[in-house]
């Protein structure tokens, strides 16, 4: 890994961290400096922690790449018979020399080193403006702490696929070393890493409500680390942690007859907790998420029937779907208008309130002796997508069953259904395959036969011999 940790993290510089240039890597070598070198004023700081949320709109990460691969390589999408830019995940025939995994690992370990040159900066600033350094301090922890988090997801199995996380995760990076060839962290190694930096990130910040999504707040803290939390299966710490955001009651839903207008028209409703910001200076026009589903862009892909029709009329939320008259035979005939800007200039939702009260739902319903407060928050999503939806009566199996149908019909096309699947250990079934030929992919729970995480890129490989490959890639 020494060419690519060489490059990964001596390439955050004092231009980087100071603007939001797309023109960086433009810069020459000898401006490259230590992650603890760089800042030395407040101001420093604040343009820091914004060049960190510029890195995470870039398309091969939350701008395009890190939603769209996943969700094609499950089940609620139907790949468009011209798709080319995930063609590769959606039919299952990734290799190691995939530029789309090796951008999105690149990109954000570049980020992480990004978050590190804050963190570890050593910068003494006046007691009148102490907490709002702090503050931009903590967010620094809790962006390092989500892209660890996303990178485990990625390129590693589920948490409960070996007992206690103990199957191979990434390099967990917290310094700049140019030399590192590190191996692989645990996949509990690197959620022990995430809880502890978003743990770290709640202690420093201030609990003021902002108003803008597009910064991280304490709660939106709190929401993510519920869901990291979720992904581990520690239901108690989930719960608690969904239910600190929940119940003073800062955030609601947004109303049933404005769903579409609020929530996926505009940005930074009332239901949001974070979000990508793609302002007309920030978008990246037809690198965007939705230039990949809207006929006004690339429409490489199309909302399988299979989703669509778990659907009652009535619901709202039958509004992200849009029929094309131009769409025939097995592509007929709907299309995925979640981002429905043409210019591409919808923010990318990253955690909003419908899924904080799924995951407290869900945690609910894995913990005894609460299936009415699991079905209280089941039915604050599911009733505001159909008003007249009776209130849920399950409890048991058929509760856990009724939640984790309610994440697919909520959360479809944000980039979560295929880990779902996978911490479930449920087959990938494919009712529309169109022009893929891999219509079933089982859960076997044997890496060597599966494809459903990315390849370490070949050029990690080339240059640090210490990185171990997935064992579904090695050729």
């Amino acid at each position: 890994m020494r060419k690519l940790f060489y490059r990964v993290f001596t390439i955050m510089i004092v231009g980087l961290v100071l603007s939001c240039s797309d023109e960086f890597l433009e810069l020459t070598p000898q401006q490259s400096v230590a992650d603890t070198d760089a800042l030395t004023n407040l101001e420093d700081y604040k343009s820091s922690i914004t060049g960190v949320y510029n890195e995470l709109s870039y398309a091969n990460y939350y701008g395009r790449y890190f939603i769209l691969v996943p969700d094609v390589m499950a089940d609620d999408v139907k790949q468009n018979s011209q798709a080319n830019r995930a063609k590769q995940y959606a039919e299952y025939v990734a290799t190691v020399s995939d530029v789309t995994a090796r951008d999105m690992w690149t990109g954000m370990y570049r980020a992480i080193n990004a978050t590190n040159q804050i963190i570890n900066a050593d910068v003494s600033v006046p007691e009148s403006v102490q907490d709002e350094k702090d503050h931009m301090v903590g967010e620094a922890y809790a962006v390092r702490g989500l892209i660890h988090f996303d990178l485990v997801r990625l390129f590693a199995e589920h948490y409960t696929y070996t007992s206690g996380g103990t199957h191979l995760g990434v390099p967990i990076v917290t310094q700049f070393d140019p030399t590192a060839q590190p191996t692989r962290n645990s996949v509990d190694e690197v959620y022990t890493q995430v809880i502890d930096d978003m743990t770290m990130a709640i202690s420093l910040m201030g609990n003021s409500r902002s108003g803008d999504t597009r910064t991280l707040s304490v709660d939106a803290v709190r929401a993510l680390l519920a869901r990291v939390y979720l992904y581990k299966e520690d239901w108690t710490n989930a719960e608690d942690l969904a239910s600190l955001v929940i119940d003073p009651g800062k955030y609601s839903l947004v109303p049933n007859g404005s769903y579409f207008t609020d929530l996926w028209e505009n940005d930074d409703s009332n239901e949001s907790l974070f979000e990508i910001a793609m302002t007309e200076n920030d978008n990246r026009g037809s690198d965007h998420l939705g230039r990949m589903y809207l006929l006004e862009g690339y429409g490489d892909y199309l909302p399988s029937n299979d989703v669509v029709s778990l659907y009652d009329p009535a619901d709202v939320r039958l509004s992200v779907f849009k029929t094309d008259p131009l769409l025939t035979g097995d592509y007929a005939p709907f299309r995925m208008n979640k981002y429905p800007d043409v210019n591409a200039e919808n923010n990318i939702k990253v955690m909003r309130l419908a899924e904080l009260y799924l995951i407290r739902a869900e945690a609910r319903a894995e913990l005894s002796g609460n299936d009415a407060g699991a079905r209280a928050d089941l039915d604050m999503v599911k009733q505001r997508g159909l008003d007249t939806a009776p209130p849920s009566t399950e409890s048991g199996q058929a509760l856990k069953d009724a939640i984790f149908l309610e994440r697919r019909k909520e959360l479809c096309f944000e980039g979560q259904r295929l880990w779902d699947l996978r911490r479930k250990q449920m087959d990938i079934v494919r009712v529309q395959c169109t022009s893929t030929t891999v219509c079933n992919i089982p859960y076997t729970g044997v890496q060597e036969s599966e494809k459903t995480i990315l390849p370490i890129p070949q050029m990690e490989q080339d240059a640090n011999p210490n990185i171990e490959q997935n064992p579904g890639y090695v050729e």
